[in-house]
């Protein structure tokens, strides 16, 4: 070895050790990322499913099968609930907020968001679902 290639396996050694901490880093966030979104996505699913089946009930129905428009529909958190308080009441069980909940005459289409809180950053993932009465 030379003069001038002291402390050169040094260096390389302090840059391997820099390259897999980086990278070991960048692993563990994809990971947290990841698990978070399918969980995240399960989450929509049911929040999405439990407000369709809300859907069903809540609408009343005559004998003719159609809905009755003087009759109002139920409110609350009961087994006659509304679709999107059922969905808010779901979504906060699976801790997520509840952000968008549309409503239509045979599905129920719901938006839920979860703020991650990672020591170098704080992203926001959303998810969606849609579901008809089950």
């Amino acid at each position: 070895m030379t003069r001038s290639e002291r402390g050169s396996a040094t260096l390389h050694a302090l840059f391997a050790v820099v390259l897999l901490c980086t990278m070991l880093t960048v692993a563990i966030l994809w990971t947290a990322i990841s698990t978070a979104r399918h969980k995240l996505t399960a989450a929509a699913d049911m929040t999405a499913l439990s407000a369709a089946d809300s859907l069903d009930a809540s609408d009343p129905v005559d004998a003719t099968g159609q809905a009755d428009p003087g009759e109002q529909k139920p409110t609350g958190t009961g087994p006659h609930a509304t679709p999107c308080a059922t969905a808010e009441r779901t979504a906060a069980l699976n801790k997520v907020q509840l952000t968008a909940c549309l409503v239509s005459s045979d599905a129920v289409t719901v938006e839920v968001s979860l703020q991650l809180d990672l020591r170098i950053t704080r992203p926001t993932l959303s998810a969606a679902a849609r579901a008809g009465p089950v």
